[in-house]
């Protein structure tokens, strides 16, 4: 009964935190809150350190019932001949007991109530964990407690990979932590390790050329540095899972390579006040974390903001989101992979999109508007596909950074108007890659496979349990983003470009944010996903951070020390053949006269024909307009014509020569009103203008702009049906109106009228 009464021994000591890669190293530690390092319990105790602790404190370990007599009484008649207690012929369970008592005084009441608990262990506890109990909690000295932080502070390495003489070294260490210490006492510890070493040999348990190696090994000294191989995941893991051992997915050698990479990198960006770069590994089929490199942990960063998990931080998106509208669009079936998109100036209240190198082509087609990165063609995409929808497409990819309604983004979302992280980037993009990836292979889409990166061992065998019928993004989608994203074309910037080119297996896209403060790159194979971030902790921005000159080549470096497979194989089952107008890129209508087929998305079917071929009437010489008033019907001859507005007319002649404005109407002959002459690019229909008061009090002007089709065209402005001025080749001028709604008015020398109506807002 008295056994049974007998309080079984409890640790509730406050533990270390403890990160380790998927092989069980150690990827870092935190020190435990009452200052000690005391790892949590692990699963085994290594079968060298079991031999050579059982040989020096309990031989008879597994054969007694927790005690052992003859010990005990040897214990007593020492104790009693000397008038103190010098002995305690305690077995490790009877150790155990003491140890869970906070190692207090020996006195014989105490050693009775260790004798009844190591009595109850026995009873309700296996040898095995017993074992396991003592090796999690005994001293190793100063304030290193239990057998792990013990083999990785004196050691360097795990508990499974230690030596025979390390094994024996640790083992006589709890016996008389205080007195036998790494680099102290080195004489005494030397003689009770090298005394064990022989009985192991005694015992058979090692062979002589194993007993002489290892004590000629040198002992432990000082207590080493534990590793940090990913100090800022780490952290993490401190801040929300405290005392606890965490085995993650990531691979320790491809940290290590990706940790150096982003070091090394991150020298060459400080030359430009750049301090900071972080990198994220994700295993597509898999989703899990390979490598995880919060921070470059260079010398010297801690003042540069080097302690932030960037990985984890909110950033301006800038251009990286722009593949999801991409891939949006194609899977409604609103765009073609060909369609030319807008790429004229543009101007909304308060925000007033630029291409990068501040160019326009006037049109541009919309997959080489994604590899080229630019922004006016984007903008116009979101307008089309709406704010609203976007967000809503977002939310069901992963994104969950995107908390605020649409109406607070608006159309700046698809330029860095929203927020998101370099974990939940990465996350989705390897979720499109899992998705095209087993259509690819099982044609079907599975419910689980749009998810955040997996990062514990414990979360690595979830698996998606059935079909998905509507997954937010088809494999037909997807796989003509990542086409788009493969195209050797130009980025935000030429320089260095040619030194991207040579990676054809890879969808990649950079980002760069407002007032270059962050810059980002992505890359997506069927077998990994690799993103990236560049910039400064606390948002300072500098110029030439660019997605392409700071985050693209960490990217491509990394990706060069990754396995290189198959590209993704297309889905034709979700492809279709359509036909094509060859200079416009939409769907062939009964005016292109030059077709082609290409393979889109199945929903491209319902696509908008091309709205820009027109049926022109031309005399003979077809150098001249023509209609039936003006010329003989039989003379008369029909041909399609390409006509662009005039505003995307304008700037695209200057980048494509081979373009053919309409020709002239003949004398006489009225020209046809129904196709517009003129165009303003602002103020917009609609538009509402707000106009801040200069320092004086007066109210500031604002700059109007249209585009002639002819570029010698004379121009004549009216507001609200007051002349104000006229203007040639430029048609630009200062409007100064006052609050409310006004409308502008432009006639040209033929009497060709365009219009426009606005409100002006003013400012207090």
């Amino acid at each position: 009964m008295a056994v049974l009464a007998a309080p079984m021994p409890r640790f509730n000591a406050a533990l270390s935190t403890v990160v380790e890669a998927r092989d069980g190293s150690l990827l870092g530690a935190r020190i435990a809150d009452d200052g000690q390092w005391r790892f949590p319990p692990g699963d085994e105790v290594p079968e060298k350190f079991r031999k050579a602790l059982l040989s020096f404190e309990d031989r008879y370990f597994y054969f007694h019932p927790g005690i052992n007599p003859v010990a005990i009484f040897r214990a007593l008649k020492d104790n009693m001949r000397t008038g103190e207690i010098v002995s305690g012929g305690s077995t490790i369970t009877m150790q155990v007991a003491r140890l869970s008592g906070g190692n207090s005084r020996r006195t014989y009441g105490k050693k009775i109530l260790e004798i009844l608990q190591a009595l109850k262990m026995e009873l309700f506890r296996s040898k095995k964990a017993i074992l396991k109990t003592y090796a999690a909690n005994a001293p190793f000295g100063g304030n290193i407690v239990g057998l792990d932080a013990a083999t990785w502070r004196y050691a360097g390495k795990s508990p499974a990979d230690i030596t025979w003489a390390e094994a024996a070294a640790l083992a006589v260490l709890p016996n008389s932590p205080s007195l036998v210490y790494p680099g102290k006492n080195q004489e005494i510890l030397e003689r009770k390790r090298n005394e064990l070493l022989k009985k192991l040999y005694q015992r058979k348990y090692i062979d002589s050329l194993t007993l002489v190696l290892s004590m000629d090994e040198p002992l432990p000294g000082e207590p080493k540095l534990l590793p940090s191989a990913s100090p800022h995941l780490t952290d993490f893991y401190y801040s929300s899972r405290r005392g606890e051992r965490i085995r993650t997915t990531i691979d320790p050698a491809m940290q290590e390579r990706t940790a150096a990479i982003i070091n090394n990198h991150q020298k060459e960006l400080s030359g430009n006040m750049i301090f900071n770069a972080a990198a994220l590994i994700v295993d597509v089929p898999t989703g899990e974390v390979l490598a995880y490199a919060g921070n470059s942990t260079n010398e010297g960063l801690g003042q540069h903001g080097g302690s932030v998990d960037i990985i984890r931080s909110l950033r301006s998106t800038g251009s990286i989101l722009k593949p999801l509208l991409y891939a949006g669009m194609q899977e409604s079936g609103e765009l073609l992979p060909t369609s030319l998109v807008p790429d004229i100036p543009t101007r909304f209240p308060g925000f007033t999109p630029k291409n990068f190198d501040e160019s326009y082509s006037g049109a541009v087609p919309a997959d080489e508007a994604l590899s080229q990165s630019l922004n006016i063609p984007a903008v116009s995409m979101l307008r089309k596909y709406t704010p609203g929808r976007f967000l809503e497409l977002l939310r069901l990819t992963g994104f969950t950074s995107f908390r605020l309604p649409a109406d607070h983004y608006g159309l700046s979302l698809i330029l860095g108007g929203g927020e998101t992280s370099l974990w939940e980037l990465a996350g989705v993009y390897a979720s499109l890659s899992r998705v095209l990836g087993r259509y690819s292979k099982e044609r079907k889409y599975l419910t689980g496979d749009y998810h955040p990166p997996v990062l514990l061992c414990e979360e690595a065998d979830r698996k998606p349990v059935k079909e998905d019928e509507n997954p937010p993004l088809s494999a037909a989608s997807i796989w003509l983003t990542y086409e788009a994203l493969r195209k050797v074309n130009r980025p935000e910037s030429e320089a260095g470009w040619q030194y991207f080119a040579s990676t054809p297996g890879l969808a990649w896209k950079t980002g760069t944010s407002f007032g270059f403060r962050d810059a980002w790159a992505v890359g997506a194979t069927p077998s990994y996903v690799i993103a990236v971030w560049a910039g400064n902790a606390d948002g300072e921005g500098r110029p030439g951070l660019t997605g392409v000159s700071a985050a693209a080549p960490i990217m491509f470096d990394l990706a060069g020390m990754m396995r290189q497979g198959e590209w993704f194989s297309p889905p034709w089952e979700s492809l279709t053949a359509i036909e094509i107008c060859r200079e416009s890129g939409f769907r062939a209508g009964p005016d292109c006269p030059d077709k082609l087929e290409i393979f889109a998305h199945i929903n491209g079917l319902r696509a908008e024909t091309c709205p820009w071929h027109t049926m022109v009437h031309l005399d003979s010489t077809r150098s001249k307009q023509v209609n039936a008033g003006c010329f003989p019907a039989s003379e008369i001859i029909s041909e399609p014509w390409f006509v662009l507005p005039p505003a995307m007319e304008y700037f695209y002649r200057q980048k494509h020569p081979a373009y053919k404005p309409l020709p002239p109407f003949a004398p006489g002959c009225a020209p046809d009103r129904t196709r517009p002459e003129m165009e303003f690019i602002y103020p917009t229909n609609g538009i509402r203008i707000f106009i801040p008061r200069d320092h004086t009090g007066e109210m500031t002007t604002v700059i109007a702009e249209a585009v002639h089709r002819n570029p010698s065209g004379k121009l004549f402005w009216h507001l609200d049906d007051k002349y104000i001025t006229s203007t040639k080749f430029i048609h630009q001028t200062e409007i100064l109106a006052s609050p409310g709604n006004h409308r502008l008015t432009i006639v040209d020398e033929s009497g060709n009228m365009a219009a426009t109506s606005f409100t002006i807002i003013s400012g207090r």
